[in-house]
Formats: structure tokens, sequence, C-alpha cells
């Protein structure tokens, strides 16, 4: 059954994908009148190919987003609920938790490692959660492992997929629930951030839950093929050579940030993946791979909050 939260954050994202194609429109309009005065207009045509590229990777990543949470409330996957918890909100979240204690031993915590399925969890502590919940549980697809607080009365039922990966099993049942492993697993001493996009790349080092050093990383990006260009494969040899090139540029700060930061415990990227792959080329540093939306609109303060956001679902 589609919850409230759910209508309204579809209805949000659809509305936002609109107001991008109508403006992917405009600009579309704007490209094939400036087309009739290329050699004249050779900046403008280039100002408006980057804007016209970046509102079609916002549209992607807003599809992308509406394709998840509508898969999210089909029968299949029926939460409750499911959404980015920010690190404010999920402190209070945790501190709520740790403050319950029942009666006699009723509360059920489970860390589930990044490899792991629910199919490892003890009988006797199985065996109290509902079976369609456990298939739901184990339909969440997750790079970081699983957190579960499950109250066999049925009124705590929350799973959460935590930023850093968990590496051990372990499981409890008792009068209150395990939060302080959730907690330590949210500190990291140094952690580099990467949201990658074509022609506008930020990177920052996180260190005490800020950044002590960021930029955002910017090169020209052709924008797609139109009629009455270039061939399609001279346009896409052209646009492959821009993206090596932004990633080339992105390299060089990394070189010079990771270099006065080697105690980097772990990266955390999104954007565009084979990009990604491109710029850490050479590194081996644990990657976490996260949904990041392009950087145009963000300050750094938005995108620490989406790199470290919690997935929490509701069963």
């Amino acid at each position: 059954m589609l919850d409230l939260f759910k209508k309204d954050e579809i209805n949000s994202l659809k509305a936002k994908i609109l107001e991008l194609e109508e403006k992917n429109n405009k600009l579309i309009l704007q490209v094939e009148k400036k087309g009739d005065k290329t050699k004249k207009t050779v900046a403008a045509r280039q100002e408006v190919d980057t804007e016209l590229n970046e509102a079609k990777q916002q549209i992607r990543s807003l599809e992308d987003e509406l394709a998840k949470l509508k898969t999210e409330t089909k029968g299949e996957l029926n939460f409750r609920f499911s959404e980015n918890f920010s690190k404010n909100r999920l402190d209070d979240i945790l501190f709520l938790l740790d403050s319950m204690q029942s009666k006699t031993a009723t509360l059920i915590t489970i860390y589930l490692a990044k490899d792991e399925t629910p199919a490892i969890i003890p009988p006797d502590i199985a065996t109290r959660i509902n079976s369609s919940e456990l298939a739901l549980i184990e339909k969440i697809d997750s790079y970081t492992g699983k957190v579960i607080f499950y109250d066999t009365d049925r009124i705590i039922k929350l799973v959460m997929l935590p930023v850093f990966p968990i590496l051990l099993s372990k499981y409890s049942l008792e009068r209150r629930f395990d939060i302080e492993t959730l907690k330590n697993s949210l500190k990291m001493d140094k952690t580099l951030v990467i949201n990658a996009h074509a022609g506008e790349t930020f990177i920052g080092m996180v260190e005490d839950d800020i950044f002590v050093e960021h930029e955002v990383v910017r090169s020209s990006v052709m924008g797609k093929h139109s009629k009455g260009g270039w061939s399609q494969k001279r346009f896409q040899s052209l646009v492959e050579e821009d993206v090596r090139h932004h990633a080339d540029k992105v390299r060089i700060a990394l070189d010079t940030l990771i270099g006065k930061h080697r105690d980097i415990e772990c990266i955390i990227a999104g954007g565009e993946g084979k990009l990604v792959r491109m710029m850490l080329e050479g590194y081996d540093y644990p990657l976490i791979m996260k949904s990041m939306d392009p950087v145009s609109t963000k300050n750094a303060e938005q995108v620490l909050r989406e790199a470290m956001a919690v997935r929490v679902y509701g069963i």
C-alpha cells in the first residue's frame, strides 16, 4: 500500500522532472536557433550545450530515484517507508531507540555484514521475526550491510543501511537494542568524498564530520549530438575526449589532496560510475558507491549530508 510519504516524494520528483524537461526543451530550441550562427556564437553555443547537458543529467538522476521509489512501493517491496536520514536525524532516532527498554528480552538487534543474508541469523532469533518480513529484508540491496532493530511485539521494525561497511555479523535478543555498534561504525577518521559528473566534479576530505578541505573541478564537456551537427561517431569521439580531459583534470586535484591526507580510511563516491573509476585508477582505498545528484545547485554542506546519509526502511 502506497503511504502518504511515498505519494508526496513521488509527486515532488515528478514535478521536478517536468520542470527540468520544460527547461530542457527550451535549451534545445536555443541550440537549434544558435546552430544557424555557429561560427559567430561558439562561446554561447558551448554555454547552452553545458546547461542542456546538466539539465539532462538531473532528469536522469531524478528518473532513477523515481523508479527506485516506485519499485519499493510495489507489493514485492512493501515497506511502510524508505527514506534517507541525515546524520542529525539519525542521531535523534538512535537516541530514541537507545532510551527504550522492555520488561523481558523482546528487542532484537541484528548486524548483517555486507556479504551476508538473513539466512545466517540463528534460529532462536530468526523464528521470532515474521517470515514475510525476513524475505522483505533480504530483498533490500546494500553494499555496506544491514542493521535491523526489531521488537517481537512488532512495534519497532527498522532496517538501516550504514554509511560504512559492517565487517562482522552479530545478533542479540535483549531488553535493550544494541545501538553502540552502529554509532561506532559511523565514525571514520578521514574519508574522501567524490561527486563525479562530466564537466563538474566535487572532491573533499571529511574529518570529524566536516570538510577540512574541498573544491569543485570544472571543465567544458560538449552536449549531446543534435541534428545538423557533426556525425554521431565524430561527435561521440569529441565528447569522450572532453570526459577524459575532465577526469585527468580531477586526478591532478586528487593527487594534491590525497598527497596531504594519506591516512584516508575510505572513499565515498557518487555520480557517474565510469567517471569515478577513471578518476580513481591506481588508487587502492576501500570504495563505497552512493547515489548523488549533480553538484551545480549544492554547497559543501549539502554534499556532505548526501554522502553521509543513512537509508532507513520501515517494515
